[in-house]
């Protein structure tokens, strides 16, 4: 039995697909809105611009604006709203709010692996997330996507995937206590652009799996 209502037409799908991407922005807001909330201003002048605060301040910012393009572009081609669709974007949802949370446990405790592991945690989470509902709107046809639009679709999901991964693995590899903070910060950057300029050079063509979706 579906949680969801029965929609007797596809103008009631859209309908509920519409609340639920204006649901979904509100979330964004909400999110951007603590994220600058949560600023605290500083007992001392010379914190103002610590670049402890202010790097992962921005760069958080900065990846929240770039997932909202990410989520309007599957809620424009690709989204269609079946149960584990709308149950990811709700697990989407819960990750994107907890990053206020997460980007303050990181401020506070830059130098400590349980806080570098909670932000790197939440953002693989809803790096996977928006892959998986990428996929599913691929395997679906991609909407009125053509085949260009669709590799470069392709490629985003297997750069979102990596990252995903790679966080993942960085955060295993804290929890065990394998690797330093600072040796890892160090390293994070180079392999993930060395990963997404592997990506983009190598894959040229969609997967045959994929063509064979492709208008449905």
């Amino acid at each position: 039995m579906s949680f969801l209502p029965a929609f007797e037409s596809a103008k009631e799908r859209e309908r509920f697909t519409a609340r639920l991407e204006a649901f979904s922005d509100l979330v964004f807001g909400f999110s951007l809105s603590l994220l600058a909330i949560r600023l605290d201003v500083p007992a001392n002048v010379r914190d103002i611009l610590n670049p402890t605060r202010a790097v992962p301040f921005v760069i958080t910012f900065a990846i929240i604006c770039g997932m909202w393009l990410e989520h309007y572009r599957i809620f424009r081609y690709h989204f269609v709203a079946h149960p584990l669709e709308v149950i990811l974007n709700f697990i989407f949802l819960f990750g994107l709010a907890a990053l206020p949370f997460a980007v303050q446990t990181f401020i506070q405790f830059p130098s400590e692996p349980i806080s570098i592991s909670l932000y790197f945690a939440d953002f693989a989470l809803v790096l996977l997330v928006l892959s998986i509902l990428r996929w599913r709107g691929l395997m679906q046809g991609g909407g009125d996507l053509n085949e260009r639009e669709r590799l470069r679709d392709w490629k985003r999901l297997l750069i979102q995937t990596a990252i995903a991964a790679i966080m993942i693995v960085m955060v295993v590899l804290l929890v065990l206590g394998l690797v330093r903070v600072r040796n890892l910060i160090n390293y994070f950057t180079p392999i993930i652009l060395a990963f997404i300029i592997l990506l983009r050079l190598t894959v040229r063509r969609l997967p045959k799996f994929l063509r064979n979706t492709s208008g449905r």
